[in-house]
């Protein structure tokens, strides 16, 4: 058998790595271990937990970082790339709009102690990585891969090789992390926290996550099929009928057959924010996004063209709340009854806070109208 030379080796490498099929659902992001799923299930109780948390804080300390002072404020560029937020989606709820009261159906984010993790700059992540060498440089310059993990957990929880990854970078063990595209000029260090505001009400972002995880399906359900005629049949109703293997005799890779269905990263752009809560860090986008509650999810800013943000807080958004002040501390109390009043909203959108809205007379007689041809239309249906 004869070895093949340099390039006929990477064509091959290519071309086995394209057969892959579904390796966007099968790759494993999840950075939990055993412990967790056994203290999941039960079979540890309270007392061992507690034992294992020690013992592994004495293993695996979290090395003293000195304060990291604020970047200094940039321009945005035409070729800038801010950092995302890492969220988490709680949920979807309804908002209305000011001036019409229209239904706005909404999603919650929420983006809990993002902080940076990790900062690769172009060179090292073309040298080490396959992904890089495809991302690293492209027509818009150089690129970084900024990694920023959210929701602080206990480091027992961790599979081990991440114990010692957020060891490495000297920040907190983190349940869920993510990596964006970031431009030289918008690179923040490592260890620094990032707020809800990183993003302006009113620009638009794209949401990145896993769709909602259906297990396996048939063709009617995954693919939508019409399915076979359901008279005079037995158990065959459903099924997808030929698939046109005649001729060649195999299936074509590709088909729409049963199977597994979604569990896979989708992106939904151009999505509104309408409302941001900085202190409970909860992120309001008009319209859906991928992915069942409680799943994480990617947030940055849109780079369509008309929906590119204008004038957003670059690098990032500079002020946080402070954590240790008293009057802050009291304010946020005052605040917990009535978030409202903390709460960030779009022009366009009802503040609760605010007064109702007030029909006039010309709204009653459009009502009236309206009630009139509802009538009509369903004494037509009787």
């Amino acid at each position: 058998m004869s070895i093949p030379q340099n390039g006929a080796l990477l064509r091959t490498a290519n071309a086995c790595l394209m057969q892959l099929r579904f390796r966007r659902r099968s790759n494993d992001t999840s950075l939990t271990g055993r412990v967790y799923e056994l203290v999941k299930s039960g079979a540890i109780d309270a007392a061992t937990l507690q034992r294992m948390s020690a013992a592994v804080h004495r293993k695996t300390p979290i090395k003293s970082v000195e304060p990291i002072p604020p970047p200094e404020a940039g321009e945005f560029g035409e070729n800038s790339r801010r950092v995302g937020l890492v969220g988490i989606k709680l949920g979807m709820m309804p908002q209305w709009e000011a001036k019409t009261g229209k239904r706005v159906l909404c999603t919650l984010i929420h983006v809990p102690d993002n902080q940076i993790v990790q900062v690769l700059d172009p060179e090292t992540w073309y040298r080490d990585s396959i992904v890089g060498k495809r991302k690293a440089y492209g027509r818009y310059g150089p690129h970084h891969r900024v990694t920023v993990g959210a929701q602080n957990i206990d480091p027992v929880f961790l599979d081990p090789k991440w114990q010692v990854y957020f060891k490495k970078h000297g920040v907190p063990a983190k349940e869920h992390i993510g990596s964006f595209l970031v431009s030289s000029d918008a690179v923040l260090p490592e260890g620094f926290r990032l707020d809800a505001r990183h993003f302006n009400v009113g620009q638009f972002v794209n949401v990145s996550g896993r769709t909602i995880d259906w297990g396996f399906q048939g063709g009617m359900h995954r693919w939508g099929m019409r399915g076979l005629p359901d008279r005079r049949t037995t158990k065959a109703h459903r099924r997808i009928g030929s698939i046109g293997s005649c001729g060649d005799a195999r299936v074509w890779p590709g088909k729409r057959m049963p199977g597994h269905m979604g569990y896979e990263w989708r992106q939904v752009s151009g999505l509104e924010v309408v409302r941001i809560n900085p202190l409970e860090s909860v992120i309001y986008v008009k319209g859906s996004v991928p992915g069942d509650a409680q799943e994480k999810l990617l947030i940055n800013d849109c780079l369509h063209e008309d929906k590119r943000v204008k004038n957003p807080p670059f690098p990032t958004y500079l002020e946080t709340i402070p954590e240790e002040d008293e009057e802050a501390e009291s304010k946020q109390v005052v605040n917990a009854a009535n978030l409202t009043s903390a709460d960030i909203y779009h022009e366009k959108i009802f503040r609760f806070d605010s007064p109702s809205i007030v029909f006039t007379a010309a709204d009653e007689k459009q009502s009236a109208a309206r009630d009139k041809m509802r009538a009509k239309i369903a004494k037509v249906k009787k």
